[in-house]
């Protein structure tokens, strides 16, 4: 494998090099950091469905205590 820079490239301007090599460190930090957000969107973009659903079911169940509730004090009036 041959890599894109050579030592002779390095020796005579081993500033360049190391920033040619610093471009692709930062290139593929950024692409990881790309590909691990959008696995975590996706995983709370599941995660908020779920708690929405779940929020539904709640606001049935409150729904139908305060009905139960709204007959309790009817009754003992």
């Amino acid at each position: 494998m041959k890599l894109p820079i050579s030592f002779e490239d390095f020796k005579s301007n081993p500033v360049g090099a190391i920033a040619f090599c610093l471009i692709l460190a930062v290139g593929y930090l950024f692409y990881e950091l790309r590909s691990t957000h959008e696995e975590q969107l996706q995983a709370q973009e599941a995660r908020i469905e779920t708690l929405e659903q779940k929020i539904g079911k709640y606001e049935d169940k409150l729904d139908e205590m305060n009905q139960k509730l709204l007959e309790c004090l009817e009754l003992n009036q």
